[in-house]
C-alpha cells in the first residue's frame, strides 16, 4: 500500500505547559506513529511562540513548516488597485465590529497570505489528507473548506458555545450585548458549515458534538490519553489537595475562587493539617480584596520539575471546573501519573474510559470538605483509586492502538 501524504494545521502555538497546547502534540505524536502515512506539520503562530513550538516539533521528530503571522512587504498597487483594497478595508472594519474573529486577533491580510502558502504546500508536497486542528485555525487557512484533498476537522471544542459561555463575563472585551450575539451567531454559522463540508470531524469528547451531527457517520471521538509516566504517584501522607490553572482562563478564576471561599475554610475547621496548592497562578493575579486563608499556598508559575513533584506526592488533585467543554487536561495528566482525583461530573464526560471515580459537586462543598478529610486518612482507599485509574487507563489504550490509523485512512 503507497503510503498517504497528510498535512497537519493549527494556528494554536504547541505549548506542553497549557492545556490545549498538551492536547495538539498529543494528537500530533499519535499521527506521527502511522506507518501507513507521510506526516508534514504546518503551524503559524506569533513569532513570541515560534521557539517552543520549535522545541516541541523537534522532540516529536516529525517535517514541519513554521509561517509567521507578519504580512509580507506590501508592493505598490495602481491607484485602482488602491481604490478597492481601501473598500474591502473599510467593509472588514464593519463586519469585525460583529466579528468572533476578534477572539483571535485575527488579520485579514495576514491569514491571506498564510491560506495561500498551506495551499501552495498541499500542491508541492502532493497532499492527499489535510487535518486542521482547532475551530480559528481555519480562518488563516481559508481555502480548507474548498480544497480537492480528504479533508478533516479536529476539534478542540464545542467553540460556538464556549464562547457564549464566556463572552457575557467580558472575556472578549466586546462593547455590547448585540455584538456578543450577532459574533456568536456568526461563529456558530461558521462552525456549522466547517462541520458540513469537512469528510470527517473527529471531537474530543461526546459532550462537544452538535446535535445536528449527533447520528452522523463521519463522527468520531477522540478521547485524550498520555502515555504512563515514569515517576507514578505513591501515598506520601503530606496532607495536600493539588489543583493546576492559571487565573487568568475564566473558569479556571471560577475554580481558584470556589478553592479559596468555600473548600478552604471548610477544610480548616476540619483539619487544620491540610493544605490546598494552587500551582500555573501568579499570586499577583488574585484579586487583591480576596481573603486567603494560611491552608492556600500559591507557588506561581513552577518548574517542570517541582510541578512533576506535585503530581506524583500530593494525595489527591482537585479539578473544580464545572462545565463539559472539551477535555481538561490537567486531569488526563494525572491519569498517566496514577493520581488519585476528584472531579465534577461534566469533567468526566471526556474520560468515558475510567470508572468509578467519585464525583466532585461544587454546589456542596461540606461534602466535599468532609470526603477530603476523610480520604486523605485512608492510604489504602487512594491505593486502589490508584490503581483502577491506571488500570482503566491501561485497558483503554490497548483497544486505541489502530484508532488513528483507521479513523485518518478510513475514509
Amino acid at each position: 500500500m503507497e503510503k498517504q501524504n497528510i498535512l497537519y494545521f493549527t494556528s494554536y502555538p504547541l505549548d506542553s505547559n497549557n492545556g490545549c497546547g498538551m492536547a495538539l502534540l498529543n494528537d500530533i505524536y499519535h499521527l506521527s506513529q502511522i506507518e501507513d502515512i507521510n506526516l508534514y506539520v504546518a503551524v503559524t503562530c506569533n513569532e513570541s511562540s515560534q521557539l517552543e513550538t520549535r522545541i516541541q516539533l523537534e522532540k516529536l521528530k516529525v517535517k514541519y513548516y513554521l509561517t509567521t503571522r507578519l504580512t509580507p512587504s506590501e508592493k505598490k498597487e495602481n491607484f485602482l488597485k488602491e481604490v478597492v483594497k481601501v473598500y474591502k478595508r473599510l467593509v472588514y472594519k464593519l463586519r469585525s465590529t460583529f466579528s468572533f474573529q476578534n477572539v483571535t486577533y485575527y488579520n485579514f491580510d495576514r491569514a491571506k497570505y498564510v491560506s495561500e502558502y498551506l495551499t501552495e504546500l498541499c500542491e508541492q508536497l502532493s497532499i492527499q489528507i489535510v487535518i486542521v486542528e482547532q475551530l480559528y485555525s481555519i480562518l488563516w487557512f481559508k481555502n480548507f473548506l474548498k480544497l480537492k484533498q480528504k479533508k478533516i476537522y479536529l476539534a478542540t471544542d464545542k467553540e460556538a458555545e464556549f464562547f457564549k459561555a464566556l463572552a457575557p463575563h467580558n472575556w472578549f472585551n466586546y462593547k455590547s450585548q448585540s455584538s456578543i450575539f450577532i459574533s456568536y451567531l456568526r461563529l456558530k454559522i461558521f462552525e456549522k458549515k466547517v462541520c458540513k463540508l469537512a469528510d470527517k470531524c473527529i471531537f474530543m469528547s461526546e459532550a462537544d458534538i452538535p446535535n445536528y451531527l449527533l447520528a452522523n457517520q463521519k463522527v468520531s471521538i477522540n478521547s485524550q490519553i498520555l502515555p504512563p509516566k515514569l515517576g507514578r504517584w505513591r501515598y506520601t501522607n503530606s496532607k495536600t489537595v493539588f489543583f493546576a490553572g492559571n487565573i487568568n482562563f475564566y473558569f479556571n478564576f471560577l475554580a481558584v475562587k470556589w478553592l479559596i471561599y468555600e473548600l478552604s475554610p471548610r477544610l480548616l475547621r476540619l483539619n487544620n493539617t491540610i493544605k490546598i496548592v494552587i500551582a500555573g497562578t501568579d499570586f499577583h493575579n488574585i484579586p487583591k480584596d480576596w481573603i486567603i486563608e494560611n491552608n492556600v499556598h500559591i507557588p506561581g508559575f513552577i518548574p517542570k520539575k517541582q510541578l512533576e513533584d506535585l503530581f506524583e506526592t500530593s494525595d489527591i488533585f482537585i479539578c473544580p471546573i464545572d462545565n463539559d467543554f472539551s477535555v481538561k487536561m490537567k486531569l488526563v495528566e494525572c491519569v498517566s501519573y496514577g493520581m488519585p482525583f476528584l472531579a465534577t461530573e461534566p469533567c468526566l464526560k471526556a474520560l468515558p474510559y475510567l470508572s468509578g471515580l467519585p464525583i466532585l459537586d461544587i454546589n456542596k462543598p461540606d461534602e466535599a470538605a468532609a470526603y477530603i478529610c476523610d480520604t486523605l486518612l485512608r492510604k489504602e482507599v487512594l491505593e486502589q483509586l490508584s490503581h483502577r485509574i491506571l488500570e482503566d487507563a491501561f485497558n483503554f489504550a490497548n483497544t486505541r492502538k489502530d484508532w488513528w490509523t483507521k479513523t485518518v485512512l478510513d475514509m
